[in-house]
């Protein structure tokens, strides 16, 4: 069986490769992304964590506060504040590349989550972020055809 990923390990490796030859503006248009999108983790705990894993959370909070939901949280939580992230984004829209950076790498994340959590069955998830991303065609630099996350995933 494979190991259990948290939400902090999966992040760290994901915009560890995002930061991977950046520089310049899309170095903190990454850096931007990867701020609000843990600030989003750290905020949706109540909604995506069992009872037990806020009584660790809490425990974690004595011995550092910052990050201590993404540690405690397992990866495949990651998905339902992703959907949370996308709703933000709707309600606060960003302009122009900030934008699009937020939105490629909501789609990006679900399909290194896809590939993380081949075991578990993503679908659903993965279905709601991609009609989601579809909603916000527009600002996209590639237009989002149906089902586009589904193929680039693999799964359909």
């Amino acid at each position: 069986m494979p190991r259990s990923l948290s939400a902090a390990e999966c992040l760290d490796e994901f915009f560890a490769n995002r930061r991977r030859g950046a520089s310049g503006h899309r170095a903190v248009a990454i850096a931007r992304a990867e701020q609000v999108l843990r600030t989003t983790v750290e905020r949706t705990a109540e909604l995506v964590l069992t009872d037990d894993e806020q009584v660790l959370v809490h425990a974690e909070r004595q011995f550092v506060v910052q990050g201590a939901v993404a540690r405690v949280m397992p990866a495949s939580a990651l998905l339902l504040v992703l959907e949370a992230y996308l709703a933000h984004l709707e309600w606060n829209p960003s302009r122009g590349a900030a934008r699009r950076m937020e939105l490629d790498t909501v789609a990006s994340l679900t399909r290194h989550l896809s590939h993380e959590l081949a075991h578990l069955d993503v679908l659903p998830a993965t279905h709601r972020i991609e009609l989601a991303l579809a909603g916000f065609g527009p600002v996209m630099q590639r237009p989002a055809r149906p089902r586009f996350l589904l193929k680039a995933l693999g799964l359909r």
